[in-house]
């Protein structure tokens, strides 16, 4: 038996959609304003996943000016039809709706295209023989309350990259006041049309519903087990909430799958942000069941070593700097590839101190990688002095106005290490100390929402709180993420930031 244990994605990797191509597994997540944007994740047995490439890298592909965090790029979804990847997705912060295509998934993908007259989020494609159609969600004409929403199809005409013949509106929901009806899939199985879509939120009352029809434009109805997979019902001390925004996968065996989003909250706060699971999936009268005998996400699925083609990644927890950057690193509001750093041949980084601050809505000097568990030690070592405002060390961030630097910077001629966090509109030092030298190796220490710092071996603060840096408390839809970072506080310099490779660990 082979175990596949949940989360298959661990951190904020959140919105999933899944497509299978022959014997592999294809699967996207949202990044919002985190660039590169649409990671693009391969696998052959469903557990193990290798990051492959990003859909939207180049800066003709994503545009993000001004985006918070939160904002940006919103639930792709993932297709495949006569040899081309379609990637659908919103960018609620420039353009709205569009589509990309790709060969390849690694890439290069395509320019966006974006749609007119394509309200909404969260848009999916559904190809049958050689017609597209757009799935799209939408708030009412006329909403009755906050949230009331419907699905809606139209053809898409992809030859002339455009949105063709009338709308029509296929679901609102399965219950009485149904909100945020959103992340609409449409499928057609053993003859009958079935739209997948998400309910209630996208936080404690997630769920996900379904409906099908005999007809591909309705009338749908809804199944009467709905919602056929949610945690809300389980109070909100159990380990796994938010359970919604599902995509089903059928294996070259004929068995199925789901995949969704989910969070692990520590005393109410889930600062790994929305991850990924994985539910099966069996049919009974006609309707998805998922998670048969238990009716929620199960902390792991056994299945037959026959049923999947198994495969053992690598493990790495040493981040080098190469060039280009790995693919794990992200930037925000561009591509951290595109900061005017240096990588020298002994492996090292050189960050410019650029104007831009960490809170700032525009492309600050921060290279980063996704928190994936509450316990880690995340070290660099830093050679080079800050001169005036400059300041360069470790950021742990959620969001602009929610994050904790750890950063040596200059002071009356002195150099100091100083920690601050911030929450809103509250700034609190942790911790200076006095430094001396070139070289300062920069550590930081998590454990069960706690974070702790060593400089050049020496604790300098002890464990304070983190928890509150998540969506529960700063609102917003993101997990946190930990990186280098280099400013020089909205004053001009041209000098840069050294860093040796980051070494990342994380515990479960």
């Amino acid at each position: 038996m082979v175990k596949i244990i949940n989360p298959i994605q661990k951190g904020f990797y959140p919105d999933p959609s899944i497509c299978r191509v022959s014997d592999d597994y294809y699967m996207v997540h949202s990044t919002f304003a985190y660039a590169p944007g649409i990671p693009v994740f391969k696998s052959r047995d469903l557990t193990n996943w290798t990051l492959i490439g990003h859909v939207l890298e180049r800066r003709e592909q994503l545009g993000l000016p001004g985006a918070r965090v939160s904002q940006g790029i919103y639930a792709p979804t993932i297709r495949y039809h006569k040899g081309l990847f379609y990637v659908i997705a919103t960018n609620v912060s420039a353009g709205g709706n569009f589509y990309v295509t790709a060969t390849n998934p690694k890439g290069p993908w395509s320019d966006p295209v974006f749609l007119e007259n394509a309200p909404g989020i969260d848009p999916s494609l559904y190809f049958e023989e050689d017609t597209c159609y757009y799935i799209g969600q939408r708030t009412k004409e006329h909403p009755a309350y906050y949230g009331d929403c419907e699905i809606w199809i139209q053809e898409l005409d992809l030859k002339d990259k455009k949105l063709v013949k009338q709308p029509v509106v296929l679901f609102d929901g399965s219950m009485k006041h149904t909100i945020w009806a959103e992340g609409p899939h449409l499928y057609r199985i053993g003859g009958m049309y079935y739209l997948l879509l998400a309910e209630g939120g996208t936080e404690f009352n997630h769920s996900v519903t379904v409906a099908r029809s005999q007809s591909l434009f309705g009338p749908y109805e809804a199944c009467p087990n709905n919602p056929i997979l949610t945690h809300r019902h389980l109070g909100h001390n159990y380990p796994v909430q938010c359970i919604g925004h599902g995509d089903l996968i059928e294996t070259p065996d004929k068995k199925w799958f789901m995949v969704m989003l989910g969070t692990r909250p520590l005393n109410g706060c889930a600062e790994l942000g929305r991850e990924t699971f994985l539910a099966d999936v069996i049919w009974e009268d006609g309707w998805p069941v998922v998670s048969p005998g238990l009716g929620k996400v199960p902390e792991y699925l056994e299945l037959s070593a026959s049923d999947i083609k198994q495969e053992v990644l690598p493990s790495e927890s040493h981040i080098k700097w190469t060039d280009p950057l790995d693919m794990r690193f992200i930037g925000l509001r561009d591509h951290p590839s595109r900061l005017p750093l240096k990588i020298t041949g002994a492996g090292s980084l050189q960050l410019p101190y650029l104007p831009e601050t960490i809170e700032d809505l525009s492309v600050p000097a921060y290279i980063g990688i996704r928190l994936l568990s509450r316990t880690f030690h995340i070290r660099t070592t830093m050679k080079s002095e800050p001169e005036g405002a400059e300041e360069a060390g470790l950021v742990y961030f959620y969001n602009e106005t929610h994050y904790v630097k750890v950063v040596i910077r200059e002071r009356e001629g002195k150099l100091e290490a100083v920690t601050i966090i911030r929450k809103g509109d509250n700034w609190e030092e942790k911790g200076r100390t006095e430094v001396t030298g070139k070289i300062h190796e920069i550590k930081l220490l998590g454990h069960d929402q706690t974070l702790s710092v060593e400089i050049d071996n020496q604790a300098t603060v002890q464990p304070f709180h983190i928890g509150d840096l998540c969506s529960q408390k700063a609102g917003g839809f993101t997990g946190c993420t930990v990186g280098v970072y280099a400013s020089s506080v909205h004053e001009a310099s041209e000098r840069f930031a050294v860093f040796e490779p980051l070494q990342v660990n994380f515990f479960d």
